[in-house]
């Protein structure tokens, strides 16, 4: 089901309650594995995505905003803060689920308040601090509400330091992988990163099937020729174990698995 508002998506979820459909959202599926076996249940793909600018500035986006959208929106209105988003795919309410960043900021550090609807059909705000946010991480992660929008805080900047810093924030991911691929897929170790670790294992260029472990970036697993989720899910099993034998350390997936997996 395609949900282009704030309102179809708050209608999907609560038909699907109503009917004890398990639900699954997605947005840009950044960071998202779907199950070769496909996915049970109501699919909803979340394309709500007004963007509204208030006094002060805050601003208001709904959950399926994408970042980069709300990013060049923010640079028009002279509005700084937001710039690190414009590398990053995905969407608002993915983003305020799983902390999403850089190394240099986090959406945590500019959320004011979520709303958020749930499993009773009703939605509320909440203040960004009681969602304990953490390291790829959020409380939301714990519960089954889901994400309609998130109001967002900025400061006044002068628009050409903002463009400024968008090309810089642009630059740093030049980095990593173009073409087809799930986003990074390992939460980095406290101290050090996954692509170096998976990198020292001589991982760089392994191939199963249509998938491989960039060349460019360990950490990254892109399709090269009709990949299928089980070609993916078995680097990334393979970086997992050789990693573990090697250095000690047991890395945990950022990436998401959806679907039915055996």
């Amino acid at each position: 089901m395609l949900a282009k508002s704030k309102r179809d998506l708050s209608a999907a979820v609560r038909i699907a309650h109503e009917h004890a459909l398990q639900t699954t959202i997605i947005g840009f599926a950044a960071n998202s594995l779907v199950s070769d076996a496909g996915v049970d249940g109501l699919v909803i793909l979340n394309r709500a995505d007004r963007i509204h600018f208030m006094p002060d500035y805050l601003v208001e986006a709904d959950s399926g905003t994408n970042l980069a959208t709300l990013a060049r929106r923010a640079a028009k209105q002279g509005f700084g803060g937001l710039e690190f988003l414009i590398g990053i795919p995905g969407t608002v309410g993915a983003a305020v689920f799983g902390n999403t960043g850089t190394r240099q900021q986090w959406i945590s550090e500019v959320v004011e308040r979520v709303e958020l609807l749930g499993e009773n059909g009703k939605s509320r705000w909440i203040e960004a601090r009681r969602l304990t946010f953490s390291y790829r991480a959020s409380e939301l992660q714990g519960g089954n509400d889901v994400v309609l929008s998130a109001v967002l805080r900025g400061h006044a900047r002068e628009h050409a330091e903002i463009e400024a810093r968008m090309q810089d924030y642009l630059g740093l991911r030049k980095n990593q992988p173009g073409g087809s691929s799930g986003g990074s897929v390992f939460k980095n170790p406290p101290g050090d990163f996954a692509g170096r670790l998976i990198e020292a294992c001589g991982l760089k260029g392994e191939q199963k099937g249509g998938a491989e472990i960039s060349p460019m970036h360990a950490n990254f697993i892109v399709n090269k020729k009709e990949a299928t989720a089980s070609d993916i899910r078995y680097l990334i099993e393979l970086a997992r174990a050789k990693v573990k034998e090697r250095f000690s350390i047991l890395l945990e997936e950022e990436i998401k698995y959806l679907g039915k997996w055996s």
